[in-house]
């Protein structure tokens, strides 16, 4: 998935791509927090997502420095893509599941971003 946002200081445009998971009919992806870009994203903001060929209008949300909701959303993430659980730092057990004690850690330095679609876009 593309994600195109604006900076909030400098107005110009931005594209990253990301891996998200649906959730609830919201789209999710995940950062570090050492990352830059997502601090564009708090407080809320219109995005838009290049998703499966076509663009989708939403308003996204970082949502930093909140383990207890990130967690289970990281985990929900992880078990979807376990390839991605090195760049979390987090270790897989025999069932290709996140450990408890990494995926607590993980939960601290991670944003979440959760993209809410307008219902004329709706995936």
């Amino acid at each position: 998935m593309l994600l195109t946002f604006k900076g909030r200081k400098s107005g110009r445009i931005f594209t990253t791509p990301v891996r998200y998971l649906r959730h609830e009919g919201k789209i999710r992806c995940f950062t570090a927090s050492s990352n830059q870009w997502w601090r564009n994203l708090r407080g809320g903001t219109d995005v838009s997502l290049r998703v499966g060929g076509r663009d989708v209008q939403c308003h996204a949300e970082a949502i930093a420095d909140d383990p207890r909701r990130i967690r289970p959303a990281l985990e929900d993430f992880l078990s979807q893509f376990p390839q991605d659980a090195a760049y979390y730092n987090v270790q897989l057990d025999d069932r290709r599941r996140g450990l408890a004690s990494d995926l607590d850690q993980a939960a601290t330095r991670t944003v979440m971003v959760e993209a809410s679609p307008y219902p004329e876009h709706a995936v």
